[in-house]
């Protein structure tokens, strides 16, 4: 089972991982994009009714990915948060229990659509924020992809996902990391967000991941 694969982006190597998120080795860094902290919560309050424990589910897989990379850093690419309604009580106090347990982390966020209205994380996480774009690390960092960028960037927002069709009617969605020469699309790290599907271009390259396994798609002309 392959749980990452590592590309050559840039002259960088970085691994992709199944969970969703990217590791530089190089500088002990993970990119995190869209984890839309709080999202159920927003739908609770609206009565909707959602799974719960999914931002404390997140926040494990948040921490099992540093214990395994190792990594000094986190960048978050946009939307910690869905919602200001979202920002409960109780979200707060596993979010702040998280960071007492990562305590020598930095953390940055590249402010996203959502963290404009929602605002900033509470002080206590310790979370450098930062207008979208910024540099991190010589690496251009984004929430909103652009069409044209004099530099390459990574980013976030579009939730990207890949539909996989077999014979007859057999298909199945999911969320993919979606490459080309200047870009690296992220899939949202979020457990309760949704997808965007995309049709890549010939050149391009699409990393599908169920959470366990990520491999590549061929993409033809």
């Amino acid at each position: 089972m392959n749980t990452k694969v590592e590309i050559s982006w840039q002259g960088k190597k970085f691994s992709l991982l199944a969970d969703r998120a990217i590791h530089w080795p190089s500088q002990k860094t993970l990119f995190i994009a869209d984890p839309h902290f709080g999202k159920a919560a927003t739908f609770r309050k609206s009565g909707i009714p959602v799974p719960e424990r999914t931002t404390q589910d997140d926040c494990d897989r948040l921490t099992q990915l540093v214990q395994e990379t190792s990594s000094r850093t986190i960048i978050f690419l946009g939307d910690f948060f869905h919602a200001r309604i979202g920002k409960t009580e109780e979200v707060r106090k596993i979010l702040t229990d998280w960071r007492k347990n990562l305590t020598s982390l930095q953390v940055h966020l590249v402010r996203g659509n959502h963290d404009l209205n929602s605002g900033d994380p509470w002080p206590e996480l310790q979370i450098q924020c930062h207008p979208d774009p910024v540099n991190i690390f010589g690496i251009e960092c984004r929430h909103l992809p652009v069409p044209r960028s004099e530099k390459p960037y990574l980013a976030g927002h579009i939730h990207p996902g890949f539909t996989l069709k077999g014979r007859g009617k057999d298909q199945i969605r999911s969320a993919c990391f979606h490459l080309n020469q200047s870009q690296i699309i992220l899939p949202a790290f979020g457990s309760f967000t949704g997808l965007k599907n995309i049709q890549p271009l010939p050149g391009e390259h699409i990393f599908l991941t169920n959470g366990k396994e990520i491999f590549e798609i061929p993409i033809t002309a």
